[in-house]
């Protein structure tokens, strides 16, 4: 079965597979030793620090391969789809889901995200691999964040700072606001995920924060603005790869929002293990 299973699958291996390459410190390539010659170059860039996200173009690369393993993939995944968004409670639909990729951990989803889990199965896919290779994350991990998102007035705050506002409707017609569509919302969500996700999988706060307080004076804060760096360079060089794949092999007409959530979830699980790396090769363990 190719179908919603297969999409599963393909995240589930791909989270794996980032996930081992973070911890072998291979997507970023340098020596303790490099940080020095970094400090001591003045240069705004990197010299001798190295990233290599090509190591995930065979997971990516299996995507495509699905396309020729049966020609039926689009009516198999529109039949998955109808079925799930049709179960007439969220308890029906973990169910449904359940059959398809066995994971039974989706009914512990907290009440902020069961209506949207239930209307949404893109987002749905993205909590599959964390609950498939993270069993001790908590769901009230989700829960707190998802709150920060809709209901905070600063919106959900990354590890480093950035933050992550829901859009909102214009005060009045004559204010532009952020445009308010369904992808966004399956970007920001997906997105929040995989950072709750990938916080607790590698201690990302508590290392990030003796990471700033390690690296705060002077030509030395340039390392602290890498580590978005070279987060925005993975999410860069795996979004598009992705995404286009994707449009490919099952055919963006059945659901858009498959691909963005996807996408999404593959580049962002790249940017933890990436900064990860980073925190590893600096000494931060």
């Amino acid at each position: 079965m190719i179908g919603i299973k297969g999409i599963a699958d393909f995240g589930n291996r791909f989270f794996e597979t980032a996930e081992k390459l973070g911890e072998s410190g291979k997507l970023l390539k340098g020596e303790k030793g490099d940080i020095d010659k970094e400090l001591e170059s003045g240069k705004d860039f990197p010299v001798s620090l190295k990233a290599d996200f090509s190591l995930l173009i065979g997971e990516i690369n299996a995507l495509e391969e699905t396309r020729r393993l049966l020609k039926g993939v689009v009516e198999e995944l529109q039949h998955d789809f109808s079925s799930l968004i049709k179960s007439k409670s969220f308890d029906d639909f973990a169910d449904n889901f359940k059959d398809l990729v066995r994971v039974e951990r989706l009914k512990e989803a907290p009440d902020v995200l069961r209506g949207i889990i239930h209307m949404e199965v893109g987002l749905a896919l993205s909590f599959i691999a964390a609950m498939k290779n993270f069993e001790t994350l908590r769901m009230k991990d989700y829960e707190d964040s998802f709150n920060q998102y809709f209901f905070s007035s600063n919106g959900y705050k990354t590890v480093s700072g950035d933050l992550i506002l829901r859009p909102k409707l214009p005060k009045n017609i004559r204010e532009t606001g952020d445009q308010i569509n369904a992808e966004r919302y399956i970007r920001d969500m997906t997105r929040i995920v995989v950072e709750t996700t990938g916080d607790k999988l590698y201690n990302m706060r508590e290392r990030y924060a003796r990471f700033a307080a390690t690296y705060q004076e002077g030509f030395k804060k340039k390392l602290i603005d890498w580590f978005d760096s070279f987060g925005d360079l993975a999410e860069a060089s795996l979004l598009p790869v992705v995404e286009g794949i994707i449009n490919g092999a099952f055919n963006i007409e059945l659901n858009p929002l498959v691909a963005a959530a996807i996408g999404t979830f593959c580049s962002v699980t790249t940017r933890k293990a990436t900064e990860h790396s980073y925190l590893t090769l600096l000494g931060i363990s």
